[in-house]
């Protein structure tokens, strides 16, 4: 009885050891684009159980969510409705990341557009941003000359074109060295009257298994959103190799979502919209009705 009793207290103990053992988390791999400045650039490094990819297309990042190739990755809100229009996988919006960020720098005024020369990358969220925005304003008589991003900045200062549509951290370069320009937040807030949301957090059906792994991940972006202010400037300002008075300039302009996904919808939902009027999205209003019916995680 006694050698039972012993045994029996040896098992407890084990028990009682192992419940108070720390858990080892499962990786959380994380993707996103090369020069795409994001809370992951802060997230990295921070705990040992994030994996961060960088990917040089943004198609390259959605394919890797359709494969399972990453669990999470943080794209534009047109790119993941254009993804999830036409496919079944169970993607779905977890978080919004930042307000528009991008701008067209060149003039001042999109009438002052009538007759230039645009440099954009045309297969982009953002051209069709940008083409919804000048529709709204009744301006599209300009010519474009499209280009990958890393050509925009030079064909500018070259005068090769009058005006660059461009995201950060390329707006910030340019606007920094004196460029006028419109901002896409003032030309939302003209014309739409709400600020749609430029960038979110998408989850593939796999990791949404795995809630205290996907309730992690969300905390640490919280907290690295709510750090933005403080410890972005050095890590970005290291990453993108920027200047002084470039990283001031990005500092003022980006704005990172805080507060999670709830206030995000109709923000997220205005940019699909823009979306679809700049020609990106080859849907209707119902479709991106039903899309939206789906699209954000409950959890």
């Amino acid at each position: 009885m006694r050698r039972f009793l012993y045994l029996l207290a040896l098992v407890v103990v084990v028990l009682v050891a192992y419940a108070l053992m720390p858990k080892q988390r499962s990786p959380v791999i994380a993707a996103t684009i090369q020069g795409g400045i994001s809370t992951l650039d802060l997230m990295e490094g921070s705990a040992e159980w994030l994996k961060v990819m960088r990917f040089d297309k943004p198609l390259d990042v959605a394919q890797a969510l359709s494969k399972g190739e990453v669990d999470v990755a943080v794209i534009t809100s047109e790119m993941y409705a254009k993804f999830a229009l036409s496919s079944k996988k169970g993607l779905k919006i977890i978080d919004a990341e930042m307000l528009q960020n991008q701008a067209v720098v060149g003039v001042s005024d999109l009438k002052d557009l009538r007759g230039k020369r645009i440099g954009a990358t045309t297969a982009s969220g953002t051209f069709a941003m940008f083409q919804a925005y000048t529709r709204l304003a009744g301006v599209e008589d300009y010519e474009v000359v499209d280009m990958p991003p890393p050509q925009l900045i030079a064909a500018l200062e070259r005068g090769d074109i009058d005006a660059a549509v461009v995201w950060e951290p390329m707006a910030s370069k340019l606007i920094a060295k004196g460029y006028e320009h419109i901002d896409f937040t003032d030309l939302a807030g003209k014309y739409v009257g709400k600020q749609p949301v430029m960038l979110v957090w998408v989850a593939t059906e796999d990791f949404l298994k795995r809630p205290d792994d996907v309730k992690a991940f969300l905390e640490l972006r919280e907290r690295a959103a709510q750090r933005w202010d403080k410890d972005a400037p050095s890590v970005i300002k290291r990453l993108y190799g920027l200047s002084d008075e470039e990283i001031n300039t990005l500092m003022r302009r980006v704005r990172i979502w805080t507060g999670g996904l709830k206030g995000a919808k109709e923000g997220i939902i205005s940019a699909w919209e823009l979306a679809l009027q700049g020609g990106y999205l080859k849907a209707d209003e119902g479709a991106l009705k039903e899309l939206a019916s789906r699209a954000f995680w409950e959890g």
